[in-house]
């Protein structure tokens, strides 16, 4: 049971599975091919003809082997070698054989798993999280949209909402599209996005490029009094434009990318209305509603003006805002 759910584990490939190393014990728990156990190695990458090969699959270290007289012996790998077997096949064989040797496992003691991320060898939400943002920023000089997943957690609205915004940017929402790649079954008008009905839902399209959701940016672009531009930008050079414009306009520190989370946070709850209850899609309500919602996140935080209505923040919002 340990060595299928280990197995399993170490097959998806996020920064759990790639930070975790194996210290082989008597080698019961330890995946033989998916684990990296062998240094760096990863088996069944650095050795994709055996491994296409073997019938041993999913196994653990112990099952590879055998001890005879006190002394651990490898077995065949679950490969069966002829003379006219394939050279490249040979070739990995001898390669995995001489880099064996040396790593039997011993007769007694457990295998363990070492967290890497970590210099204490332990694992932590935030070593992990610091490993997903550096692993998504491009090698080089650090471009202008590179710091939008540490920029949002310091926006000061609500956490569901900064963790909507974080998910939106590593395109992790419950889209259609991720959903029927995961297996969920949809037919194809249903895969739609449900406010064109025109093209499959996605993160890119039904908030960055569909025509309705370009049409209400407009008009809250409009309503700010930020330069229209171009509205189908991705994701992240979206956020920090936003980011910037605020942030140029006096906008107080925790609230520069506020707007741009209201906007898309409104889509989404609009989007899931439709999907789930069969409720409408009005544009001027949506409108309304990002109003109405920045305008209740406005008083998140240090308040630099006393109470107003939606009335005065509707004429002014950046005033408000600063």
């Amino acid at each position: 049971m340990g060595t299928l759910l280990w197995s399993r584990f170490v097959e998806v490939e996020d920064p759990l599975a790639f930070n975790c190393r194996f210290e082989i014990g008597n080698g019961f728990v330890t995946p033989f091919w998916e684990a990296r156990w062998l240094g760096n190695l990863c088996l069944k990458e650095d050795f994709p003809n055996l491994y296409a090969e073997s019938l041993l699959k999913r196994v653990a270290v112990a099952s590879m082997g055998g001890w005879v007289n006190g002394e651990w012996k490898w077995g065949n790998f679950g490969v069966v070698l002829h003379d006219d077997s394939d050279l490249a096949l040979v070739a990995e064989d001898a390669l995995l054989r001489f880099l064996l040797i040396g790593r039997d496992p011993f007769l007694e003691g457990g295998d363990k798993v070492s967290w890497i991320g970590s210099a204490e060898g332990f694992f932590s939400v935030a070593s992990c999280y610091e490993f997903l943002v550096v692993s998504r920023t491009p090698f080089g000089p650090l471009g202008r949209n590179d710091g939008a997943l540490y920029l949002i957690w310091r926006i000061q609205v609500p956490f569901k909402i900064k963790a909507f915004g974080w998910r939106l940017f590593v395109n992790r929402l419950p889209t259609k599209d991720l959903l029927s790649f995961r297996g969920v079954p949809f037919s194809i008008e249903n895969l739609k996005c449900v406010f064109c009905g025109i093209y499959p839902e996605s993160c890119d399209h039904s908030f960055f490029k569909c025509e309705l959701v370009n049409g209400v940016k407009r008009k809250i672009t409009i309503w700010i009094g930020k330069p229209v531009g171009d509205l189908e930008e991705v994701c992240l050079q979206s956020f920090m434009d936003w980011y910037l414009f605020c942030k140029k306009k006096k906008v107080k520190e925790g609230k520069y990318g506020m707007i741009w989370l209201a906007i898309l946070w409104i889509f989404w709850l609009t989007r899931n209305a439709f999907c789930f209850r069969n409720e409408g899609r009005v544009v001027d309500n949506t409108v309304w509603n990002i109003k109405s919602l920045l305008w209740k996140w406005s008083f998140i935080g240090e308040i630099t003006h006393p109470i107003y209505s939606f009335y005065e923040f509707n004429k002014d919002p950046l005033f408000f805002l600063s």
